[in-house]
């Protein structure tokens, strides 16, 4: 009796594996592409009209999930180059992610895509080349001359005097 048990569940389990891994997925694979595509030529589009400044711009990553059947998760980050004081470069990047949702629409064989929500989580900006920024002695202190000439900082091996 034990044996047909066991047969009849492995039976069920490979069978219902089988339909799971053959049937197809809600949101199929040309529409996230087709997502992504238009993802791009958005952000490429915000970027030029906002930083007009930027260059070497570049889509670092950018995919998307399916969350449920009318509604899809796209996660990207992009970087460019913006000029700064002088001549000094900084470099942004900038992560976020967007929810879009299907729509209806009146001809069934073009889905339908809006961005419901979308929102920056992180931006960090680097400096191609650094600035040394050193305290001026006497700077706030009154009757210092505004002039003075920066100081080096203490050697790693001095130890304050305690006076």
């Amino acid at each position: 009796m034990r044996k047909i048990l066991s047969l009849i569940v492995f039976a069920v389990v490979l069978i219902g594996t089988w339909f799971l891994i053959h049937s197809s997925p809600s949101v199929g694979f040309e529409t996230h592409s087709g997502i992504q595509e238009k993802l791009i030529a958005l952000i490429t589009e915000t970027v030029s009209a906002q930083k007009a400044q930027a260059r070497d711009f570049k889509i670092v990553k950018l995919w998307t999930e399916t969350l449920e059947d009318n509604k899809v998760r796209a996660v990207f980050a992009y970087r460019f180059n913006e000029p700064g004081e002088g001549n000094e470069m900084t470099e942004q990047t900038v992560e976020g992610e967007a929810i879009l949702h299907r729509e209806p629409s009146t001809d069934e064989s073009i889905d339908r895509w809006v961005v419901q929500s979308a929102r920056t989580t992180n931006d960090s900006v680097n400096f191609v080349e650094g600035m040394i920024v050193t305290p001026v002695p006497g700077d706030g202190e009154e009757g210092a001359p505004e002039n003075a000439p920066a100081a080096s900082p203490p050697a790693a091996t001095e130890k304050p005097t305690g006076h």
